[in-house]
């Protein structure tokens, strides 16, 4: 079968792999669409190498259709439109015991750990599978995994009804923090960014306010707004922190904003470190919590897709074909201003797809010949 591989720093190309079928409890998953995400772009330019070794097939956000059920499968049918949740926790540590699967110690990932969607097929466990109701269109279903980590964010930080939240961040990651938490019953949801077309999406998937650090100062913004107490919540949504002029950097940020007994939750995970005031969180008695994958609410993550509450189409900006990954790559390094989600469209790759993708759901049907 065909696969598009990255074969080093910046690096795609398209490759014979070996053919993947499902062992007993698995499934084989024809792609629909990819997502590429912040960890594929950081794979990409080279930065995962110890982690990720050449030639590798990446992609863990996707739609698609069950191409073959394994042994002992009973839940799903060949031609079955699904999404798949790409966290694989061992099931034996001790914290997979504790129902904490995302913090398995030998947590695998699908595109990083082992290959991804970006092939004609690959195989998943059928528990990893979630079925996708026929009204939600195929693209906007590629952002299921992304929403789940929203969900997933979103339960961590608590947020209580009337409660004053700050996002910084407004890439993938936040703004799909936004689209989610807009439905929490915050009273105020503002985000913070340098990119004015990132703070324009933000605007258009209803945030209250939108503050660019780059000429405005965040946390007299958010004390004002709070009448000088402060933010219930923040989450810290920042991949690569950019460097501005009389700003703290993001948890800096973060700690001034909180009101005293406030939370922080941190989800970005951009390279170094960054000066903290630790003696200010603890007089605050602030506290913070981190936010990683999700744990198991891809579901409810479908749910609320289904439900037509959040927008993919606003995230997703741009969609390139199998030859053009690397492009897509590009132009997320090269226009973050522009460039949010970038999805790969598989339904034709290499001409061995057996289903088509309908006006809006999925609709298979056998290829004849």
């Amino acid at each position: 079968m065909k696969a598009i591989q990255l074969l080093g720093p910046r690096g795609m190309g398209i490759a014979d792999v070996d053919d993947v079928h499902p062992a007993a409890g698995e499934v084989a998953v024809e792609p629909a669409f990819v997502g590429l995400c912040g960890t594929d772009l950081h794979v990409f330019l080279g930065e995962f190498e110890e982690r990720v070794p050449y030639p590798a097939i990446l992609g863990h956000e996707v739609s698609g259709w069950i191409a073959e059920v394994g042994e002992g499968v009973d839940a799903f049918e060949v031609g079955d439109g699904v999404v798949v949740d790409p966290v694989f926790p061992c099931g034996e540590c001790a914290l997979c015991r504790a129902g904490r699967f995302n913090n398995c110690v030998r947590l695998d990932v699908l595109g990083l750990d082992c290959a991804g969607a970006l092939a004609e097929r690959f195989v998943v466990d059928a528990t990893n599978v979630y079925d996708l109701p026929e009204d939600v269109d195929t693209k906007h279903a590629v952002m299921a995994e992304l929403y789940a980590v929203g969900v997933h964010s979103a339960r961590l930080t608590g947020i209580d009804a009337g409660d004053v939240v700050v996002i910084i961040g407004a890439g993938r990651l936040g703004l799909s923090l936004l689209d989610v938490m807009r439905r929490s019953g915050a009273a105020q949801v503002a985000v913070v960014d340098v990119l004015e077309g990132r703070l324009a999406l933000a605007d258009t998937l209803g945030a209250d306010r939108t503050i660019n650090s780059r000429h405005t100062d965040p946390v007299a913004e958010i004390l004002e707004l709070t009448d000088g107490v402060g933010a219930d919540k923040v989450v810290e949504a920042v991949g690569r922190c950019a460097e501005v002029a009389g700003r703290e950097p993001p948890m800096g940020m973060a700690c001034a904003m909180i009101r005293p007994g406030g939370q922080i939750t941190a989800m970005g995970q951009g390279e170094g470190t960054q000066p903290f005031d630790w003696r200010r969180l603890v007089l605050k008695e602030g506290r913070i919590v981190t936010s990683r994958l999700n744990l198991g609410e891809l579901g409810r993550a479908v749910s609320l897709l289904a439900s037509g509450a959040l927008h993919p189409e606003h995230i997703i900006t741009d969609t390139v074909g199998p030859d053009d990954v690397q492009d897509g790559f590009e132009m997320m390094h090269d226009n973050p201003d522009r460039v949010v989600k970038v999805v790969v469209d598989m339904t034709d790759f290499a001409g061995g797809q057996r289903f088509r993708k309908g006006v809006s759901g999925f609709v298979a049907k056998a290829r004849s010949g």
